[in-house]
């Protein structure tokens, strides 16, 4: 019975294009992107740890925004900021539907409903803090970084490999 109150975690496996969260595993879609490939770029969700944001709803559009935790281990980048360490880009994200570059998007909707019953289900909502980078250019933020006011809410930790 008590296993109900523990936290589901996710894990993202690169090289085999599968997401789990508890005992739930679906198929994921390699990202477009040949363009930047070819760039040297890699189009799927980088390496480490991110938090999971709560379930964003917008247009018959689900999706949970992913937090990337920061190089320096202190803290986490917010969704909306570009990643120094990455390129400057952000907004990672888990969904289904359209297969977009750094985001981890399921191809099935199905398999995406049961892995948003497994997410909230078994986790509880936390507050964290959030970093954002201003002005990044060339993999730094120019005019440093700063602690947002604001809380963001995560539910769980992902771990892409």
């Amino acid at each position: 019975l008590l296993q109900n109150f523990r936290n589901v975690y996710c894990t993202y496996y690169r090289n085999t294009n599968e997401i789990t969260c508890g005992t739930v595993t679906c198929q994921t879609h390699v990202p477009f992107g040949d363009d930047l490939e070819e760039e040297g770029l890699d189009t799927k969700l980088p390496l480490g740890w991110y938090r999971i944001g709560t379930l964003q709803i917008r247009h018959d559009t689900s999706w949970f925004n992913l937090y990337r935790r920061r190089a320096s281990g202190s803290g986490y980048w917010d969704f909306y900021t570009m990643i120094p360490e990455r390129n400057c880009i952000g907004n990672f994200g888990l969904h289904a539907g359209e297969n977009l570059p750094g985001s981890v998007t399921l191809k099935d909707k199905r398999c995406f409903d049961r892995l948003i019953r497994q997410i909230e289900r078994k986790t509880t909502n936390e507050k964290f803090d959030v970093y954002q980078c201003r002005k990044c250019i060339f993999n730094t933020c120019w005019l440093g970084t700063r602690l947002l006011p604001a809380y963001r809410e995560y539910l769980t930790n992902l771990r892409s490999i």
